[in-house]
């Protein structure tokens, strides 16, 4: 297994690298989309411990063995019914005697390399384990942390907007005083996690539509994916610059998720939302924020404001009173 994984990593690392290499143009030709689809199959590729080969051959057909005869004009002719002439041996192509020091040295070697296998396997497990454990440990510790300081509210707002995207899942709605940037939280209990700010009508509007979309795109089993990558390949530090982007553009995939068919006006109020909250703040694993990196906030700002070839009218649902 470990030898697969080895494998995996170095094939991959290939890939990655030339992926990263050729970013900006094709951040210019394709859309993060495709961008957060091919990391997606990239991180599935690294999860699978398994080296994809070709099945071999069922049916094996043995070759028609050819027989010549040789003229001498001083020797015996010879004709395919006799018999071979029997050959003598030499000493290196009869195994028996060979000397017994090289099976000796054989098994030496053979009994050297079992136990460091051993350790190697040891080693990388121990490293995966820890490195999945940490994360899994610190997104435990975070909502335990914040649990005290978080209040549930119900919003007319909330509704409309889970009815309008089709979700059918309820998703909880709650006030933390202890956070900075609205994030998702929970794979089977979800939850929009809000600080304790003033919002517009249009912020909140924008910042539920945000939050909601990764919840409809299952964007906290993205990040799942990628730490089980990243964990099974600690090792391999091309697997941690592909979760940077990977994080990266399933941002910027949200944002164009959000912003599809909006005119330049709803892009600009979106733009400004973002930036509010697009300051230093505690990301926890498994959880999708809506600030994203603050170092990618101009570039971030950038793509949001740029204009579209269809701009359809569109503005900002208003709130509702609750």
């Amino acid at each position: 297994m470990l030898e697969n994984i080895f494998a995996i990593s170095l094939s991959t690392s290939v890939v990655i690298l030339l992926l990263l290499l050729i970013a900006p143009f094709l951040q210019q030709r394709y859309s993060a989309k495709w961008r957060y689809v091919v990391w997606l199959i990239i991180a599935f590729r690294l999860v699978i411990p398994f080296r994809l080969e070709l099945p071999t051959v069922p049916v094996q057909i043995p070759l028609p063995v050819i027989t010549q005869a040789f003229y001498s004009p001083d020797a015996t002719p010879v004709s395919p019914a006799d018999p071979a002439p029997a050959l003598t041996p030499s000493p290196s192509s009869d195994p028996a005697l060979m000397p017994m020091a090289t099976g000796e040295t054989a098994a030496r070697t053979e009994a050297l390399l079992l136990p460091l296998e051993n350790i190697l396997l040891a080693v990388w497990a121990l490293g995966a384990l820890t490195f999945f454990s940490y994360h899994l440990l610190a997104y435990r510790t975070f909502q335990r942390r914040i649990q005290p300081y978080c209040r549930a509210t119900d919003s007319a707002l909330l509704d409309g907007l889970l009815a309008s995207m089709k979700i059918k899942t309820r998703v909880s709605l709650r006030f933390c005083s202890r956070i900075t940037s609205p994030m998702m939280t929970g794979f089977f209990k979800p939850a929009i996690l809000l600080p304790e700010t003033a919002y517009t009508d249009a912020e909140l509007v924008f910042v539920l539509r945000h939050e909601l979309t990764h919840f409809q795109r299952r964007d906290l089993w993205y990040k799942l994916l990628l730490v089980a990558a990243n964990s099974l390949h600690f090792f391999n530090p091309l697997v941690y610059l592909l979760v940077r982007q990977a994080n990266r553009d399933l941002e910027h995939s949200c944002d164009d998720a959000v912003l599809r068919d909006s005119d330049l006006s709803f892009r600009k109020e979106y733009s400004l939302t973002i930036l509010k909250f697009m300051q230093p703040a505690e990301q926890p694993p498994f959880s999708a924020h809506l600030s994203g990196d603050a170092a990618d906030a101009e570039k971030r700002s950038a793509r949001m404001t740029a204009p579209t070839r269809r701009q359809p009218s569109r503005q900002p649902e208003r709130r509702q009173d609750e």
